[in-house]
């Protein structure tokens, strides 16, 4: 469970917005998905409690808001950056995965990039912001985002299918921080 949270939850608002509902398209390695959960996460978050594995189709809001906290959220550092950034770095932990988006956070602060946000990447990120704010970094993240995105797109074509629809979440994430 997530303790109250506004910056999650407003983070929540978004990914849930973006992610819509259930989906199982062939070319999604992610497979059957609902609300940006994968049927595979799904199937080890219900194994960790002792739950029998069910549809994601049937994924309660209590165990979808637990998911993204502790999965995401609370695995990803979000909680240590303020809005909008944690915003930015959470949409990218569910879109690319943490160790992806640590990656574009790490590279934006100058730190190295391994993927995990330890106290390195947060001196590196207190250093950058006073240099050139938040503004930059989270700016700096949104064109590793949409670069990734292309090469993705580029080494496989059956995600050439999925460029837009990125392309157009990073596009409602600018228009909902600003």
């Amino acid at each position: 469970m997530n303790p109250v949270n506004p910056n999650f939850e407003r983070s929540l608002k978004f990914v849930l917005d973006a992610e819509g509902g259930f989906v199982n398209h062939p070319h999604d390695k992610g497979g059957k998905t609902n609300k940006g959960i994968l049927q595979r996460e799904y199937d080890v978050y219900r194994d960790n409690k002792q739950e029998d594995r069910r549809c994601v189709k049937e994924i309660s809001q209590e165990e979808l808001e637990d998911i993204y906290y502790n999965d995401y959220w609370v695995c990803g550092k979000c909680y240590k950056f303020p809005y909008p950034l944690c915003l930015i770095h959470f949409d990218g932990c569910v879109n690319t995965g943490v160790g992806q988006a640590g990656k574009f956070l790490q590279r934006a602060v100058g730190a190295h990039a391994d993927g995990a946000i330890g106290p390195k990447t947060i001196m590196a990120y207190e250093d950058k912001v006073k240099e050139v704010g938040v503004d930059a970094i989270c700016d700096s993240i949104m064109e590793q985002r949409e670069g990734f995105y292309k090469l993705l797109a580029d080494k496989d074509p059956t995600q050439k299918s999925f460029i837009n629809g990125w392309n157009n979440r990073l596009d409602n994430l600018k228009e909902y921080i600003a």
